[in-house]
């Protein structure tokens, strides 16, 4: 074998040598480039979902809090109903001159107290709540 055919051998087994290299390389990198976006569409579902999820407990927390505001709106329209209301029967009671009065029935013997305005609204409310909420029910 001559030189020149040997240094043409060596050409020849190098240049395949860098043609494998090059191929396998390019195989590598589609391998990569493949595993990335198979990741990437992985993260992708799952940030959806995770939005998805957080969406789902914000809006269910925005109905709840709507719930709650209407019935803080309902209750506190009660108390306004049933305040006018005593506020009503007190009025009259105020103009027919006739005070009340309740017995209390102690150790000593029986006691009889004069009601006044405030007091017997504090004691009246929570039976009249009661009441406007049986019929509201209805």
């Amino acid at each position: 074998m001559s030189l020149e055919s040997i240094l043409e051998k060596i050409g020849r087994e190098a240049q395949a040598e860098r043609e494998r290299i090059i191929r396998e390389s390019r195989e590598k990198a589609e391998k990569l480039r493949s595993e990335a976006e198979l990741e990437a569409q992985k993260q992708s579902a799952q940030l959806l979902k995770e939005s998805a999820r957080e969406a789902e407990l914000e809006a269910h927390r925005l109905v709840t809090q709507a719930r709650l505001q209407k019935r803080l709106r309902l209750l506190s329209l009660k108390k306004k109903l049933v305040d006018e209301v005593l506020d009503q029967a007190f009025d009259r009671q105020t103009e027919s001159a006739v005070s009340l009065k309740r017995k209390v029935v102690l150790k000593e013997g029986i006691r009889e107290e004069t009601l006044d305005r405030e007091t017997l609204k504090q004691e009246l409310r929570p039976q009249l709540e009661g009441y406007i909420a049986e019929l509201l029910k209805k």
